[in-house]
């Protein structure tokens, strides 16, 4: 037993400080942080129904944890806690599939230290939930070098189930279903694991749509109108459109070039979605999607060219406002010392615990600073996706035998979630976090195929007899 967990000093190390860091933001920043869609999502506590706006899964962890008390603080522990399996995850996969302590630690780094993560973990939102049941999804999957039937099924129904968490999750399916074909060991065993993988995923998914449709009409998750609507108003020119007179108070006022952020918009421009008064037979949701569509089929290079442009932000250096978006601040600690509840999240806090947010100085302004530096820079986030690649595109490398599929669907997955939200609603920071937990792995996996290939025979076989010895 003392050579494995000597091999695994690293990484409790690495978790230790990790854990030891959430105690200190709990300290700092009590109860927790409640803002953006928070008040939303804690009405589902007392009233579970599902949501035009956003599917409800994580209303369901929400319940829970307020069956032992209402008190909103007991929310961001049980996130800390979670944030801290997903690296545990993290790590046991990598282990698993071959890669070396060392560098299996390196990976849950970016988890486990990230500014953005901690923040979110401390909040009343659902992005830590959603990541860790992809990850495990994921981590199912590929724990074998070869999918089987039961681990397909339980895979699919993860994802499912982390779709109604949120609802970016829905293409997941679409990668998984590629891994089973890539990875599985024969052809029927791969269209049979695909297969079984769908079904498990619909299963929650048509649940779900059938309760929503019971209450709203509609067979859905919840709407895209509005979300697709905002992803137009940052190049949209309705001097080129052929427009309903109802859909032309959609059109953004300011000009292109000095847009404000697609939040705005979206939901808070008085002359735009709040001015909008659709004929009867018209909801509003279907009003925006076709403002949105119309605007899409007559400026498709435009719409792609602002996707692109987004997707391409999360290589920035730093993370900060760029092309009129303007929520930067909402992901590092520094906005949240001594913060001060608004008319939307104080009465959130009052019937959730009573206790009102306060910062505990000088730990709160420590941790201030803390956020300005330690978190995944751009650079090394497009290093990850690089040294990915060329892992993926190593052909019969002498180590990391069998992880093509898996660089490829941690890749994905990874790379697929942060598009999905550049083109169907907007950029902001928040919706880069599924990279600081799918890429690592990607990356790790990508390097220890990469390293293979450059061992010889001799030093190989030794580090495998080692590896044995180690467990």
């Amino acid at each position: 037993m003392a050579p494995t967990l000597s091999s695994h000093r690293p990484f409790v190390i690495a978790l230790a400080l990790g854990a030891a860091l959430r105690v200190l933001v709990q300290v700092a920043f009590p109860p927790a942080f409640i803002y953006s869609d928070g008040p939303m999502y804690l009405r589902l506590v007392n009233a579970m129904r599902p949501s035009p706006d956003r599917p409800v899964g994580y209303g369901v962890l929400l319940r829970v944890v307020s069956w032992a008390t209402r008190d909103v603080w007991a929310v961001a522990v049980t996130q800390h806690v979670l944030g801290l399996v997903t690296a545990v995850v993290i790590y046991a996969l990598l282990r698993r599939r071959g890669v070396s302590a060392g560098v299996a630690t390196a990976a849950t780094l970016p988890v486990l230290f990230d500014t953005m993560e901690l923040v979110l973990e401390h909040s009343v939102l659902s992005d830590v939930l959603f990541d860790l049941m992809v990850l495990l999804g994921v981590a199912v999957l590929g724990w074998s070098r070869h999918p089987r039937v039961w681990s397909a099924a339980v895979a699919g129904g993860l994802f499912g189930a982390a779709a109604l968490v949120r609802v970016v999750g829905e293409p997941v399916v679409v990668a998984a279903a590629v891994f089973c074909l890539l990875a599985a060991a024969t052809l029927r065993a791969r269209v049979v694991t695909a297969v079984v993988l769908c079904i498990t995923f619909l299963v929650p998914v048509a649940a779900y749509a059938s309760w929503y449709h019971q209450e709203h009409g509609v067979w859905a998750l919840s709407q895209s109108g509005r979300a697709l609507y905002m992803r137009t108003t940052s190049f949209v020119d309705c001097s080129r459109l052929s427009l309903p007179s109802y859909e032309r108070t959609l059109c953004p006022s300011d000009p292109l070039g000095q847009r404000q952020d697609p939040t705005y918009y979206g939901w808070h421009d008085p002359t735009t979605v709040k001015s909008l008064n659709p004929p009867p037979g018209v909801t509003l949701d279907a009003a925006m999607r076709d403002f949105a569509l119309r605007a899409i089929r007559a400026q498709p290079w435009d719409y792609l060219r602002v996707a692109a442009r987004d997707l391409a932000m999360t290589f920035s250096p730093v993370r900060a406002n760029f092309f009129g978006y303007d929520t930067a601040y909402k992901w590092s600690f520094a906005h949240y010392v001594d913060y001060q509840p608004t008319n939307w999240t104080g009465p959130a806090y009052a019937s959730h615990g009573g206790e009102q947010p306060t910062s505990l100085h000088p730990l709160a302004d420590v941790l201030r600073g803390y956020g300005y530096v330690v978190y995944v820079w751009g650079p090394l986030v497009l290093a990850m996706v690089l040294t990915a690649l060329a892992g993926l595109v190593t052909w019969r490398p002498r180590g990391g035998e069998g992880t093509r599929s898996l660089v490829f669907l941690s890749t994905a997955l990874a790379m697929g979630l942060v598009l999905v939200p550049d083109l169907t609603a907007e950029f902001t920071w928040r919706y880069q976090v599924p990279e600081l937990v799918l890429l690592p792995v990607g990356a790790a996996l990508g390097w220890t195929r990469l390293r293979g290939t450059s061992l010889s025979p001799g030093p190989r076989r030794r580090r495998r007899r080692t590896d044995r010895t180690a467990g």
